[in-house]
């Protein structure tokens, strides 16, 4: 190369004279290297030599001089990578980046020959370079030279060169940054795609990126992820030989690096291509390596596409093969994790951990969209599915259960992390079953606790001496060198939450101490996300990813439903563990901290309800001087009272949830009536808790608002929180009474009939003065109620058999008989007022409750009723008689009535009596007199409230005129043996 002359402009940079001619360039080039070569130290070796000839070069014309000397000094295959530094020190890289940088030679010389010398030199030097900056910056060259290979045929060693370059610069961090920030990941891609001279290169380069760079890597070419995805996808569903398993491999890991938007994109054709391929392979008869290969890949497809992926996907002839592959592939999950863990040391199952871990991940995806009933399998594949996925877990269990037995095998870390993947598939599987192998899960939890608590106390010190600042002191930890542990207790936290639902294993878990785990925990995940509440200081003012938020504030709503459990479920321990009061001085202080922002709102109503409900318990110990307690009642008010409003409605006079809650409701909804039922509570027990209601003007707020929602426009949930919450408020405190009334809170009741407050506040509603109140004259009113009850007493009775609906039905088509048409649209209204107060106007009595309190307490009492079942249950269920009788019979319930005396018959075998010492009381002489007359009863009472004349043929032994009157005449009777029937 030397022979082709050095003029000025053919490299970079020159600075000397410029020679006559080809031969005296060459001449003076030579003359140049022999003088050098004869001033150099004899003694010196070839490196020290090459050294100080390239130092000793004043330009770039004399240095390339140099640099073709040194070649001929020094065998690159002799170097250490001492000497190799040192080397590329003296030729200098930024003299090596000129060279490549330049388009200009020497005429009559290879377009690229001062390319091809650099690269050369570069790719055997390359190691003595990584971490130079300027070296990333010769990316966009090395990605030209592959994206055009059709430009250097002539020189294909520039090609190979390049990519051995590219390797070495993909094989740090710093350096695939670099890849991907000078955009060299799409020409890598075309030029594997085109299959060009060295696309091998390309693909394994490829791979060293995305495997350890994830989505980054197409982040600024996310149609490069595309292109290769379909190429690779293509071929992966045409081949059918070994290369398939090659390329399934090769997919798992490219899975891996998805980019988001393409998982959001419609259907692209490497999702149809994979789908095909994995069918190919997971419905053929293979060896336990290839099927395993297959899962693999079909545990990460599903954990980056979804479930739905297998489901949604369809073959060539438009045959939905989806239903079929999820089914097979969960039944060969559970056999693989059978293989796996049954029969098998531990050793011997860490072994296996790679198919493993992918059945796990197919385990859980499959168990989370099956629970929700995505796919309506048959009732056949459901119970195969049931019984292969408890056959799989029972192998789990036992294997924690064993590895539970000899904690020092957990101290190597690949054991550890097999046994944590174990722990978060159980914990998918106890977040929807906890029914199976109830014994097995109860003798692992302690094992399972175990390893929760030392993986987050590891972490927590990880945290830790992350966060100190630099020059203090590090924790020390004798496994402070490890990487984070897996979260186990994060995936547990469902599972947890339907443990403490059942008696056994809660004991346990409390034995266990997890209430100060989930406490640790909870005051964790705050503590990572605090920054977001507000920073607390400079150090706090850092950008949280949202997807550790949205994970940490998951984590402290499923504790909080936890600790809601326990403290249903033990009560008496929540009053008196000290440890609750400190877990309510956390909720006092923590969530009046809770951003009123839609993301939090169910963090702030899972967090209030909780402290609520433990308030129910600990109150005793809080202080009303407590300034923190207020602050979170404001919290928990704020959260009920912004929950609802009329503004956002169609008509301005519907209560509606707010668009804020809207989207989260389903969520919300359970908590928002058990935060105003657990506060409705608390008021008879915490006095200054109404004040402070009051002067927040919550309650007054609500009955402004109920007084301008239509009639209609208040759901039954809400009318019965509000109303529920308004008595209690009312009872506890004469203020929140009195207020109230002068808000109008009567006239709430009468509109939206609210049937508790009306007795509280001594409202009367009738369905006269309702009607008055709409489009009715005061006429009209009387008519038309006068009607009903007319038409109501001649009707003829509903069939016996007549159900609960066509009671209904019955009693809303006398309404529609006696309201003209145009106002049908009010017959529910007017038929629910109606029915409310029918039902009040037949409760007891005060005197006959007593009377009957009395009787009860010296005789038997029975009831015999005629009527359809349901009409006369209503009535007995809503006066609440039943406690005072020990039989009660309704003719709707049988084939015959009053006055037959098979129905007096079966009343005394009930009440194991014979006739003759029954009295029989009634106010129909045709049934009741007549009846227990042809029964033989001991005697019979009329009660004649209407003064009316008894038939000749039917005389009672005694009239009275009231049923309370009865006490008198059974005082007379001498008979007190006798058991008395009414």
């Amino acid at each position: 190369m030397a022979s082709c002359g050095r003029s000025r402009s053919s490299t970079p940079g020159a600075d000397q004279p410029e020679a006559n001619s080809e031969s005296d360039q060459m001449d003076m080039e030579d003359g140049k290297e022999e003088r050098s070569a004869r001033e150099l130290p004899l003694m010196l070796g070839p490196v020290e030599r090459g050294i100080m000839i390239l130092r000793r070069a004043s330009s770039d014309t004399e240095r390339f001089a140099a640099l073709l000397m040194v070649t001929k000094l020094i065998k690159a295959e002799e170097l250490d990578d001492v000497n190799k530094k040192k080397l590329m020190e003296a030729v200098g890289l930024s003299f090596l980046a000129r060279l490549l940088r330049t388009n200009e030679v020497p005429e009559g010389c290879p377009p690229f020959m001062f390319k091809s010398i650099a690269l050369t030199i570069l790719s055997c030097f390359i190691s003595s370079c990584l971490g130079n900056p300027t070296l990333y910056g010769l990316i966009p060259v090395l990605s030209e030279i592959i994206a055009k290979p059709e430009m250097h045929d002539d020189d294909l060693t520039l090609i190979k060169d390049s990519y051995q370059c590219l390797k070495s610069i993909a094989s740090e961090k710093v350096g695939r940054k670099a890849i991907i920030d000078f955009e060299a990941v799409g020409s890598l891609v075309d030029a594997y795609i085109t299959e060009s001279y060295c696309y091998e290169d390309a693909l394994e380069i490829l791979l060293m990126v995305f495997s350890e760079e994830g989505s980054r890597t197409w982040e600024d070419e996310p149609e490069a992820f595309t292109k290769l995805m379909n190429h690779i996808a293509r071929e992966f569903a045409l081949d059918h030989g070994e290369h398939k398993f090659t390329l399934c491999d090769f997919l798992t890991e490219m899975l891996l690096s998805l980019p988001l938007p393409s998982v959001e994109i419609g259907q692209a054709e490497w999702k149809s291509n994979l789908h095909k391929g994995l069918c190919d392979i997971i419905f053929s008869k293979l060896g336990r390596e290839h099927r395993d290969s297959g899962l693999r890949l079909a545990g990460t497809a599903m954990e980056c596409l979804g479930v739905s992926w297998v489901l949604h996907m369809e073959t060539g002839t438009g045959e939905t093969k989806g239903r079929q592959l999820l089914l097979m592939l969960v039944h060969l999950a559970c056999i693989e994790v059978r293989m796996s863990l049954e029969d098998k040391t531990f050793e011997e199952a860490v072994a296996l951990a790679s198919p493993t871990t992918s059945c796990y991940t197919i385990l859980e995806l499959a168990i989370v969209f099956l629970v929700n009933g995505a796919v309506n399998f048959e009732q056949k594949q459901k119970q195969q599915l049931y019984a292969a996925l408890k056959g799989a877990f029972k192998a789990v269990l036992i294997f924690l259960n064993g590895t539970s037995v000899d904690d020092s095998l957990l101290e190597n870390s690949k054991n550890h992390l097999f046994v944590c993947a174990t722990i978060r598939v159980l914990g998918a599987w106890l977040a929807e079953e906890t029914a199976a192998n109830k014994e097995e899960v109860y003798k692992t939890i302690p094992f399972i606790i175990k390893i929760c608590k030392y993986n987050f106390e590891h972490n927590k010190r990880k945290t830790v001496t992350k966060s100190r600042k630099k020059g203090q002191s590090k924790v020390n930890y004798k496994d402070d060198s490890k990487v984070r542990l897996p979260d186990v207790l994060r995936f547990l936290l469902p599972g947890l939450c339907h443990l403490t639902a059942e008696d056994v294993p809660r004991h346990i878990l409390i034995e266990l101490e997890i209430e100060n785990l989930l406490f640790e925990y909870f005051n964790y995940h705050w503590s990572s996300i605090k920054g977001v509440f507000g920073p607390q200081s400079k150090e706090d003012e850092l950008e949280v990813p949202s997807d550790r938020i949205y994970s940490a504030c998951e984590a402290m709503d499923t504790i909080s439903n936890i600790f809601m459990n326990i403290v249903v479920q033990e009560p008496e321990r929540v009053k008196t563990d000290h440890f609750y009061y400190t877990l309510l001085k956390l909720i006092f202080t923590k969530v009046p901290e809770i951003p009123f922002e839609d993301r939090y709102l169910r963090l702030c109503g899972n967090s209030s309800t909780l402290g609520l409900m433990i308030l129910r318990h600990q109150h005793i110990n809080v202080k009303s001087t407590d300034f923190t307690i207020f602050r979170f009642v404001q919290t928990i008010v704020r959260f009920l009272w912004d929950a609802h409003n009329i503004e956002e409605s169609r008509d301005y006079a519907t209560l509606v949830v707010s668009s804020r809650y809207e989207l989260h409701w389903c969520n919300l909804i359970d908590l928002w009536f058990l935060g105003m039922h657990t506060l409705s509570l608390l008021l008879p027990t915490i006095p200054w808790l109404c004040d402070f209601l009051i002067e927040s003007e919550w309650p007054q707020t609500i009955i402004t608002t109920l007084l301008s929602v239509r009639e209609g426009g208040l759901d039954v949930g809400l009318k019965g929180a509000f109303e529920d919450f308004l008595c209690l408020l009312s009872k506890s405190s004469k203020p929140a009474f009195n207020i109230l009334k002068e808000k109008g809170v009567e006239q709430v009741c009468r509109n939206h009939k609210l049937e508790e407050l009306s007795k509280l506040f001594n409202v009367k509603v009738s369905v006269k003065s309702w009607l008055e109140k709409q489009e009715f004259s005061r006429e009209e009113s009387k008519k038309i109620t006068s009607e009903f009850l007319q038409r109501y007493r001649e009707a003829p009775a509903p069939d016996y058999s007549t159900d609960e609906e066509g009671l209904e039905q019955w009693r809303l088509n006398i309404w529609a008989s006696v309201l003209p048409e145009k106002y049908h649209h009010y017959i529910d209204d007017v038929y629910s007022l109606w029915k409310s107060e029918r039902l009040k106007r037949l409760s007891l009595k005060q005197s006959v409750a007593q009377m009957l309190d009395e009787l009860a307490s010296d005789f038997n009492l029975g009831l015999i009723t005629n009527g359809p079942s349901t009409a006369q249950w209503e009535k007995i269920n809503n006066t609440g008689c039943q406690k005072y009788f020990g039989s009660i019979i309704v003719s709707g319930d049988l084939d015959f009535e009053k006055p037959s005396k098979d129905i007096y018959y079966l009343a005394c075998r009930q009440l194991q009596v014979s006739p003759s010492e029954c009295i029989m009381v009634g106010d129909k002489i045709e049934t009741d007199i007549k009846g227990g007359v042809n029964a033989g009863v001991g005697a019979t009472v009329w009660v004649n409230a209407r003064n009316n004349t008894a038939p000749g043929d039917i005389q009672p032994d005694f009239t009275i005129s009231k049923v309370t009157e009865l006490q008198d005449i059974l005082s007379d009777l001498t008979a007190a043996s006798h058991t008395v029937e009414s």
